[in-house]
């Protein structure tokens, strides 16, 4: 019982301290300025270190749309058509995936096997579309077990429509390769 009350008035208490990732980054930036000028008493050092701080204190998400306006024309027309890119890797070693895509931008470890998380702009689903959010390849034994391809927002925002699901189930009756790899 007493259990049960802690409990609870713990859970409501951590609701009550939540808030938005803006107001912690900015929270974050004020206190770094805060501890800056207590320890130096230096206005214009103080905000030479935040500016190049703010880097550090900046979301994934943020970081990841900094890449994508950041993506030249040249580095756009080197990304990977995602089709050829899955057909090319599916079944293949870690280091023909290295090689590859390069080194991945985060790599996770379990009990069943690897899974290397690329964030950076790799692919693309076709030549003027945007590049693909999140690419993520398992791992099993050194081979590529499964892929699978976080679309760009504004694909996803897009919803459900019959119409866009009839073209993706011809295409995978009748095509090879698709958006999710799977060994069968």
């Amino acid at each position: 019982m007493k259990l049960s009350i802690f409990l609870s008035s713990l859970l409501i208490l951590s609701f009550s301290n939540c808030v938005s990732s803006e107001e912690r980054i900015i929270q974050n930036k004020q206190a770094l300025f805060d501890n800056c000028m207590e320890t130096f008493q230096d206005e214009s050092k103080c905000n030479q270190l935040l500016s190049k701080s703010e880097n550090d204190l900046r979301t994934e998400e943020e970081k990841r749309r900094a890449q994508r306006e950041e993506l030249t024309e040249e580095g756009y027309n080197g990304l990977k058509i995602r089709e050829v890119m899955l057909e090319k890797i599916y079944k293949q070693t870690r280091i023909f995936v290295r090689g590859y895509l390069g080194e991945p931008d985060q790599m996770i470890r379990n009990a069943d096997g690897d899974v290397w998380v690329y964030t950076r702009p790799i692919s693309i689903y076709e030549p003027g579309s945007e590049p693909d959010e999140e690419i993520y390849i398992f791992f099993k034994r050194d081979f590529v077990r499964t892929v699978n391809v976080v679309k760009p927002k504004s694909v996803r925002a897009q919803g459900f429509s019959w119409g866009n699901w009839l073209k993706s189930s011809k295409k995978n009756q009748n095509e090879k390769g698709s958006d999710v790899l799977e060994e069968k």
